[in-house]
Parts: structure tokens; C-alpha cells; sequence
């Protein structure tokens, strides 16, 4: 019999886990003669810059992170959160020939290849700084204004005026850089000439405080947060002469703001959504005249998924993404507005790769049959079908270089952690960049978890789920732990090591003798607009059937008990964690939920509204997705873990779920992080919430 090896709980909260370090973040030099890249240090979390010669096949040092370690200032944290940082050190960089620039510990630091980084005082505590196009400037925005710094002369402008507190220029606004992926707040035009910075006024939003309680001394932070219903931040755009002058302000065109992008012949062009995000529309704008001129509209329902995929070509043509079929697929608009589907009629589109305009192929990331890979595809523009081009089973991702030829993969599976390749179209050959020894399951003595196909609640929809079994099995019928997320945004089932072999947590549990089982339900990301929109207006409802279809799919075919199923996640996990002991408390006897919503109403508009509407025309809907109105029916064991200064799901949710608890007279256990966000950061307070969770669920199932 295969033996595993015995996973403490120190390892579970560690990070990176195993198999984890490798290339970050890689980009091609405009030569393609390099590729610079980010990797941990030996033994720790800290990023440090490499390069790749695309020639001779070797890596070397480019710089590690300056300073006295890895200190943030507010902004800069709350930056983290938004984009999900976990790791330290050089967590950002540009670089143009051998400048390098890297925004790091409240500063920013400037250099060249292999030396020493400086410091540049004039830019200060500036955030989100850029080089321009010819290396010779930067670009950043200091106390809400858009500056640039002249590195030769040392010549320091600031481009705009008129910024206080809630009214800024050149940063994208909470709702752009948590629900929309969009964290730029200015775009440099590539001349360098023009730079377009969005305006956000928040003045008008209530401020939400949050006080820190566990620090040293007690501070309130002090947040302008968009509720559900409630405004937005209003949003303008505009542009400015990089070198000094007016700012011409265009035309407002929606609620939203979603994407910026200059097209090769100078115009400004904008993706602008409605406040339901149904509408959306790319418009352009010549400099200096403010009216917008509509160049696509698309109207999808149930709702517009934002995406990166829209490219304007030298031909005037357009390329892009959409859903309308309920599938992701792309389409090629001539400029008379004559258009066409590309590729190939099964699966679906996940991300543009890259667009060859001289070759005319556009080469993409999707899936073909399975939805839990992902391969790259081949496209031409002047023709029907698309050619898979990689055939190794697992999660490619491709990043291709200026010639639209060469390009880094990173391929993940589930017997082994990614490796990053330098492949070239066309050709077998292929230099490895980084590949970790001893670090594949058989090695480090991991299950691979085995991937099912389950029918969902309706019957007909064929969904896929996880399972890691016990090594060895008490006799009769097995407990079993669900780790659910169930929301829009993430895709669980995948055949990547990152997402199922290195999970040490569900590894763990299987090894204490419960079987643990992952369930991507009908709503859950990664297959289309038509997989994802049965949920809509309906949260708690279809993503609950699907993962109750489930757990009876795992008493039938896994000897599983019944009577002794848990359940845990974290965020919309959370709220699907209570979800489920409250609506389906014969299904699930003890669930641990991690910072959950608690009533869709308490949180921000974009996501809310993207999938539930607005709360006075689906009342029913947001009725129905409130928990604390379903306190009586807990019949299970319960234990909430949140942290108090989360600024994304506030605390306020878990306090009023106990509120409303504590009055139905049920019991509920609580564990609070007085210094955590959304995303738990520490080994002390990561090995707290795991001990907690994993201690409660063998205790309760």
C-alpha cells in the first residue's frame, strides 16, 4: 500500500507551500533578448528580480529588494489587498534596456542591471510609479496628484491640481481595483506625449471607519465604501500634456469605467458599463476633442464579464472577446462593422495570449473538451478553426514576447508543480527557465486527488468535483469535509498542482481519516457566461443544490456517513459554508466559516449588482440571500473566524450573524484576528486559524 507522508499543521500555514517558488510576473525586453522575471529567495517569501538570455540559455541576478526590509504604508497595503499579494520583497518592476525601476517600502528605487538601486527622494511616498516608453521619465501620483520626474535633470512637475481628501488623480477608484481587475489610474500614450489619469470623487460616499484594535495604540482607518445601492465613486477622464498644461475632460459614457487603452494611431479609446454592467461599450476619443465616438456596444444578460482581450489593429480592425453565445469566443470586427467568429465552435476562450498582426494569428488560452485544463490555441485571423498547441495534460499559461513568436509557458499538473519554459512557435525545441527539484508528488509522498464528473441538482449539467481519500480508512462508513468557495471569480477543480496536490490542509484531513471532496457548482468561474448565470439574482440557492448533489454523489459512490458531513470556506465560501447549515442543516452537522457575507446588502455595489441587481427591483433576491434572518434553523455546530480591520467583507457581517444567533438561542464559537484583512498574512495567525478549523471540524465530524 502506498504510504503518504504525515503532514503537520505548521505546514499547512506556511507559505510558499511546496512547489510554489518559480518565475513570476515575466515580460519579454522589447529586443526579445531577455526575460526578466521574479523569483523567491532560497528558504523565504522574498522576491528578488532575474533575467533570462533568450540566447545563451542562462539566468542571472538582477537585483534584490532595497531598503530595510519590507515595510507599507497604508495605501501600499491596501494596494496588496486588492491584488492579492502575499509575497515581499520586489512584488512590482519595469525595466527598459537596463533601467530598472521597482516601487518598493514606500519608495521608489531606480538603477541599473546588476548594480545597486537608488533611492529617488523627489518622488517620496508616490504610489503606482511608471517609466515611460523611452526609460527616461517616471510618471506617479503623490497626495492625489499625477507628477513626472525627468531622471536625468531631476525636473519634477506635477500635472494636475485641485486633490483633498475623497478627490484624487491618476488612482483607480476601490470598486475598479476589487471587482473590475483594473488598478492602473493613468495611461502613458506611446509617445510620451499625452497621459490619460482618470479623476475619482468619493467625496459624497459616507466615510466607514474601521478601528484598529490589537495594535499598539488604537487607530480608526477610515474607508469610503460603495454599499450596494448606494453611489459610486463618479469617475471622469481626462488628458494632459506630459510635459505641463490643461487637462482636456471628456465625455462620461457610464458608470463604470472599466478599461484604457491608447490605439496605434494616438486616439484614446475607453471602456465605459452601465451601473447593472449589461451595456457595454468601447468608445474613442481624439485629443483634445471631448466627444465620444462609439466604436463597439455589446449588451449581454445576465451580465458583462470585463475582460482583457479587446486589441485595435494598425487595419482598423478590432478583435475581441465576448459571451453572447454563452460561451467566451472571438470575434474580428472589420472597420465597415462587418464581424466574424474565431476559432473553433467547442469550449471556450479564457484569456487573449497574444496577437501576431503581420502573421495575422491570434493566439489565446481556453479549453477544448475538459474545462479543468487550460491549453494554448492558434487562431487565424483570415480563416475558420484554431490549432491546440500544447498537448500535455495540466494548466499552461503562455507569455509571448514582441515578435508574437516566442513565448514563456508555465505548465502546472497535478503529479507535479509548474514549470516555465522558453518555447517558440512552430518548433519542438524548448530552454527550461526554472524547474524545482525533488518536488513532485510521488517525491514528497502527496495524494493526487482524484477529478469526478457529477451531474448537477437540475440533472442535466455535468459538473466536476475533487476528492482526496483516506489512506487508511476506519472500518464502516467515512465522515467527510467539503471545502467549498461556490461564488463567480474562482475555479476550484482544476489540474494544477497549486490548486488541489498542494493544498496541505485538505491533504491533512484525508490523513486524520475524512474524506475531502471539492465541488465547482453551477456559478463558479471558468466556463462561460452560460455555466456562470444560472446563480443570477439567486445567490444561496443553485450553488447550494449543486454542492448538496455533491455530498450524496459521495454517499453513494465513497462510503460516506451521512449523518457525519462538514463543511468549510472562506469569503463567499463563508457565506456558503452558513448557507449550508442553515438551509440544508439534514446535509451538514458542523461547518467552519472564514470571514463571511452574511447579507449581500452589506457589501459593495460592482460585485453585488453585477449578478443580484439592485436590492429595490430583486427584494426577493437579496431576501433570500440574508442569512441572519435564518438563525433559528442552525442545528449543527458552527464556528465563524474573521478578521476585525477586513476591509473587503467588514466584520460587521459575522457580528450581526452572532447577533442574530445569540437572540434565536443556537450556539455559535468565534475566533477573531484583531489585526487581519480579507486575506490572512503571518505564520502565527495562518497557523490560528488552521489549528482552529482543522481542530473544530475533527471534534464536530
Amino acid at each position: 500500500m502506498k504510504r503518504y507522508a504525515q503532514i503537520a499543521v505548521d505546514q499547512i500555514a506556511t507559505f510558499p507551500p511546496p512547489g510554489a517558488r518559480g518565475p513570476q510576473m515575466p515580460q519579454f525586453l522589447e529586443d526579445g533578448s531577455q526575460v526578466i522575471y521574479l523569483l523567491p529567495r532560497e528558504g523565504t517569501t522574498t522576491l528578488e528580480l532575474w533575467s533570462f538570455d533568450v540566447g545563451s540559455g542562462q539566468a542571472s541576478w538582477l537585483a534584490t529588494a532595497p531598503g530595510e526590509g519590507d515595510t507599507y504604508s497604508l495605501a501600499e497595503e491596501l494596494r496588496r489587498e486588492r491584488t492579492r499579494q502575499v509575497w515581499g520583497g520586489i512584488t512590482s518592476f519595469q525595466v527598459f534596456g537596463q533601467a530598472i525601476l521597482v516601487p518598493h517600502a514606500g519608495k521608489v528605487w531606480y538603477g541599473k542591471a546588476g548594480e545597486e538601486l537608488r533611492a529617488l527622494t523627489e518622488v517620496g511616498d508616490g504610489q503606482d510609479a511608471r517609466l515611460f516608453p523611452d526609460g527616461r521619465r517616471i510618471a506617479f501620483v503623490r497626495e492625489g496628484e499625477l507628477h513626472v520626474l525627468d531622471l536625468a535633470s531631476g525636473d519634477l512637475r506635477t500635472l494636475t491640481s485641485g486633490a483633498e481628501p475623497g478627490l484624487t488623480h491618476g488612482l483607480a477608484e476601490y470598486a475598479a481595483q476589487e471587482e473590475l481587475g483594473r488598478g492602473e489610474g493613468y495611461w502613458i500614450r506611446e509617445d510620451g506625449e499625452l497621459i490619460a489619469y482618470e479623476e475619482s470623487d468619493e467625496r459624497h460616499i459616507p466615510i466607514y471607519p474601521i478601528t484598529h484594535q490589537g495594535a499598539d495604540k488604537v487607530w480608526v482607518e477610515e474607508h469610503r465604501y460603495p454599499f450596494v445601492g448606494a453611489e459610486n465613486a463618479r469617475v471622469r477622464l481626462g488628458t494632459v500634456p506630459s510635459g505641463g498644461g490643461e487637462t482636456t475632460w471628456y465625455e462620461t459614457c457610464g458608470e463604470y469605467l472599466g478599461r484604457v487603452v491608447w490605439t496605434p494611431e494616438g486616439d484614446l479609446c475607453a471602456l465605459w458599463m452601465d451601473r447593472l454592467q449589461r451595456r457595454a461599450a468601447w468608445v474613442i476619443y481624439h485629443p483634445g476633442d471631448p466627444k465620444a465616438h462609439p466604436r463597439l456596444r455589446e449588451e449581454i444578460s445576465p451580465w458583462f464579464n470585463v475582460n482583457d482581450d479587446t486589441r485595435f489593429l494598425k487595419t482598423g480592425e478590432i478583435l475581441y472577446s465576448s459571451e453572447r453565445s454563452g460561451a467566451r469566443r472571438f470575434y474580428l470586427r472589420a472597420a465597415d462593422g462587418a464581424e466574424r467568429m474565431l476559432g473553433a465552435d467547442e469550449g471556450n476562450v479564457s484569456a487573449l495570449a497574444a496577437l501576431d498582426e503581420e502573421r495575422r494569428i491570434a493566439y489565446y488560452i481556453g479549453w477544448d473538451e475538459d474545462p479543468t485544463q487550460r491549453h494554448l490555441f492558434a487562431a487565424p485571423l483570415d480563416s475558420s478553426g484554431s490549432e491546440r498547441l500544447t498537448q500535455a495534460p495540466g494548466w499552461h499559461t503562455a507569455t509571448f514576447g514582441p515578435d508574437a513568436r516566442s513565448y514563456v509557458e508555465r505548465l502546472s499538473s497535478l503529479e507535479r508543480p509548474a514549470v516555465t519554459r522558453l518555447c517558440r512557435v512552430g518548433t519542438e525545441d524548448a530552454k527550461v527557465i526554472y524547474e524545482e527539484p525533488g518536488m513532485s508528488a510521488e517525491e514528497l509522498g502527496l495524494q493526487v486527488p482524484e477529478i469526478v464528473k457529477v451531474t448537477a441538482a437540475d440533472g442535466e449539467t455535468t459538473i466536476y468535483g475533487a476528492i482526496y481519500r483516506p489512506e487508511n480508512p476506519a472500518p464502516g462508513k467515512l465522515p467527510a469535509i467539503v471545502s467549498v468557495y461556490g461564488g463567480t471569480h474562482a475555479q476550484m477543480v482544476t489540474q494544477t498542482w497549486e490548486q488541489l496536490t498542494a493544498d496541505l490542509e485538505a491533504q491533512y484531513l484525508a490523513q486524520q481519516g475524512y474524506v475531502v471532496w471539492k465541488l465547482d457548482n453551477r456559478g463558479s468561474f471558468g466556463r462561460g457566461l452560460r455555466f456562470e448565470s444560472p446563480l443570477f439574482e439567486r445567490f444561496g440557492t443553485v450553488e447550494l443544490d449543486d454542492q448538496v448533489a455533491g455530498v450524496r454523489h459521495l454517499i453513494e459512490r465513497e462510503n460516506v456517513d451521512a449523518a457525519r458531513v462538514g463543511i468549510f470556506g472562506w469569503s463567499y465560501g463563508g457565506f456558503m459554508t452558513l448557507t449550508a447549515l442553515l438551509k440544508a442543516p439534514d446535509v451538514f452537522k458542523a461547518g467552519v466559516a472564514g470571514a463571511p457575507v452574511t447579507d449581500f446588502r452589506w457589501y459593495d455595489t460592482a460585485y453585488t449588482e453585477r449578478y443580484m441587481g439592485l436590492p429595490d427591483r430583486n427584494a426577493a433576491g437579496y431576501e433570500e440571500a440574508s442569512l441572519c434572518r435564518l438563525a433559528e434553523r442552525l442545528e449543527g455546530d458552527l464556528l465563524i473566524i474573521h478578521g476585525l480591520v477586513d476591509e473587503n467583507v467588514h466584520f460587521r457581517h459575522s457580528a450581526r450573524m452572532i447577533a442574530a444567533l445569540v437572540e434565536a438561542n443556537r450556539p455559535v464559537s468565534l475566533r477573531v484576528l484583531p489585526e487581519s484583512r480579507h486575506a490572512v498574512r503571518g505564520l502565527a495567525w495562518k497557523r490560528l486559524v488552521v489549528e482552529s478549523r482543522t481542530n473544530f471540524l475533527k471534534e464536530h465530524v
